[in-house]
């Protein structure tokens, strides 16, 4: 139990005072007994409760602080570290930079989510800057800086699921065909068959490609920051392995031809050979093709195709599981959640099939002839003796 007590000063205020954890003994005067009882009893019971912060400890500033924090963070890919330093420079830091952290308070943190949805920044957005400025105050409860996350449990905007874009077979075919090269007509077709992330096809590579077994392995993703190509692991730092129609894979094979024999060597590239640039591609090549293709495929992005080779491989009959390893998914619960209208369907399936009378073997007899009469239960209870 912490100790505590106040007393009268000379000059009549009232001066309260307590032993921290720490062994060292905090004080603070008042002008008001009133006051002083208040803030002891406050003190008292962070201490009792295992969330007592050393008054010094928090004298740092928030925006000091975040630079230690993003450089502390070396498990992140480069994309990643740049994404929060656009985060802290643009949405956080011109709010809090200055701002000690024992000062953050719940309040400061919804009073700024409120001028960042008056500003029509996007929901997501939003939760992408409250998450980066979550982690950095949570990290500083770790270090014993912080009693508790002001930003835990605040009041976000709400999120609307996101409406993916699955393409058909024959759209797929026609985007491919609406394709100025080779090459550009085999990546559509990776694409919206293989699932990659585009990162990951960029990052492709001939000696990962087995066209007899209709296999890529996926090692590495290719990522832009701030004008620089990266290359790196993949989204979720794990290899896999994807696998392709046969007739994706042959004529994967027949686009080979034009590629170096050099098993490094990247399997498609920008026009003079580099690798390629996701803003350059869009541009010079996707955008024209795709209103070549039709009005129905007028607003198609690269991504959509990973969602259609989801939707392709549910319609020919592959489970949850199969879907996350070729996807890439961390685990079949991202899958699930990405995906839940894909699996709308099979509990109705299975309540039907449960119904075929081969399934009688299995039932109780009850079940089976509704005339047997029902017991009734008895209602006396046993005497006691």
């Amino acid at each position: 139990m912490a100790r505590g007590w106040i007393e009268r000063r000379y000059n009549g205020r009232y001066r309260a005072r307590y032993q921290g954890p720490d062994g060292s003994w905090h004080g603070r005067t008042f002008d008001r007994k009133v006051d002083a009882q208040r803030w002891l009893t406050d003190q008292l019971a962070r201490v009792d409760r295992g969330m007592w912060v050393d008054p010094r400890a928090g004298q740092i500033s928030f925006g000091d602080y975040a630079d230690r924090w993003l450089a502390a963070k070396t498990r992140i890919k480069p994309k990643t570290r740049e994404g929060y330093r656009s985060l802290l420079r643009s949405r956080i830091l011109p709010t809090f930079g200055p701002v000690r952290l024992t000062s953050i308070d719940r309040a400061m943190v919804g009073s700024w989510v409120r001028v960042l949805t008056d500003d029509d920044l996007s929901p997501s957005r939003i939760r992408q800057a409250h998450q980066c400025l979550s982690a950095i105050l949570e990290h500083a409860v770790d270090e014993g800086l912080l009693g508790r996350n002001p930003a835990r449990r605040a009041e976000l905007p709400r999120l609307d699921e996101p409406e993916h874009r699955f393409l058909t077979a024959e759209q797929v075919a026609r985007l491919a065909d609406a394709m100025p090269t080779r090459q550009h007509t085999t990546m559509v077709h990776v694409l919206a068959y293989g699932g990659l992330r585009w990162g990951e096809m960029a990052a492709l590579r001939r000696g990962r490609v087995d066209v007899l077994r209709r296999q890529l392995q996926i090692t590495e993703s290719l990522a832009e920051i701030s004008g620089r190509l990266v290359f790196g692991t993949t989204k979720t730092h794990q290899t896999r392995t994807v696998y392709l129609p046969p007739f994706v894979a042959e004529m994967l094979g027949h686009h080979l031809e034009d590629v170096a024999a050099d098993p490094d060597a990247l399997v498609f590239t920008a026009p003079q050979g580099g690798p390629l640039r996701y803003v350059n591609t869009r541009r010079r090549v996707w955008n024209a093709a795709r209103a070549r293709a039709g009005d129905d495929l007028a607003d198609i992005t690269p991504h959509d195709l990973r969602h259609t080779c989801a939707s392709l491989m549910r319609a020919a009959g592959a489970d949850v599981k199969a879907i996350q390893q070729q996807l890439g998914h961390r685990n079949a619960t991202v899958t699930l959640n990405t995906y839940t209208h894909l699996f709308e369907g099979d509990l109705a399936a299975v309540m039907e099939r449960l119904d075929d009378p081969s399934a009688g073997k299995t039932r109780p007899k009850r079940v089976q002839n509704a005339s047997n009469p029902v017991v009734p239960l008895p209602t006396d209870r046993p005497k006691t003796q």
